[in-house]
């Protein structure tokens, strides 16, 4: 198992990877996104990048802005998004990247119907560009209320080369803990990433492990029935303490060395 950090896309970009590089993960999940990490940005600053990642031998996995609607109903607006998620796709895959996370979103409730039909669309065009440049594309779970898993099924049956970046946070908003765990399982062989974070099952709140209600005793030896690959602590606070605290708590965890 690997574990990495995201940078925040407010800041700027390379003091971050030099902490995350620093701080001992072996990844940088990358906010490809504004106003610090756009694709401008980050080919302005490449050089740099290329360096503390090089020497660090630090992986990347590129996270696309969780507010593209890549589905939007309108074509004109659509097609906006998915510009700007073919340029964030070059620029990771520049930048070493061999795995990409995009994100699904609700539809106006006029819309709903087509949802799945929209999704299949953008995402079919986005995952032949994404094959193309080498990069494994996965989608990131919301809620199982606003994508239902069904829904969700379909998607990735119709697109065999489209993976999970299973969220477990997200999951866990307004369901039990029986249905995350029916969820993973259900979902297990799909699953090409994972993000940590904790909430109150109410939430996206991105608390440190262990600061909000998920049952991470009873969740994580399921995921380690099946998975061993890379998981990054999506931990969003202003002090990079909690990051760190989140990383050994985590480790504990996983190592079957602690609990709460």
């Amino acid at each position: 198992m690997k574990l990495g950090a995201m940078n925040n896309p407010g800041k700027e970009v390379v003091a971050q990877l030099e902490f995350i590089a620093a701080a001992g993960f072996d990844f940088v999940e990358l906010a490809v996104e504004a106003p610090e990490a756009s694709p401008e940005v980050l080919r302005q600053r490449e050089k740099r990048i290329g360096e503390i990642l090089e020497s660090h031998s630090l992986e990347v996995v590129a996270h696309l802005p969780w507010y593209f609607e890549i589905a939007h109903p309108y074509a004109r607006v659509r097609e906006a998004f998915l510009q700007e998620v073919r340029s964030a796709l070059e620029v990771a895959s520049d930048l070493g990247a061999k795995l990409a996370g995009l994100h699904l979103h609700r539809l106006p409730k006029f819309f709903r119907d087509k949802m799945l039909e929209l999704h299949l669309s953008a995402l079919r065009e986005v995952l032949e560009h994404a094959e193309a440049l080498g990069l494994v594309l996965g989608v990131e779970n919301s809620d199982l209320r606003s994508f239902p898993p069904e829904k969700l099924e379909a998607l990735l049956e119709a697109l065999p080369g489209l993976k999970l970046v299973l969220d477990i946070a997200h999951a866990h908003i307004g369901a039990s803990e029986e249905e995350v765990l029916a969820f993973v399982r259900s979902f297990s062989p799909r699953v090409v990433h994972v993000h940590a974070h904790d909430n109150n099952l109410k939430d996206d709140l991105h608390l440190p492990i262990g600061a909000g209600a998920i049952e991470w005793e009873r969740l994580l030896p399921e995921l380690k029935r099946f998975y061993d690959g890379g998981i990054t602590l999506e931990v969003h606070s202003r002090d990079p303490e909690y990051l760190l605290l989140s990383r050994r708590k985590f480790l504990e965890l996983w190592r079957g060395e602690g609990s709460f």
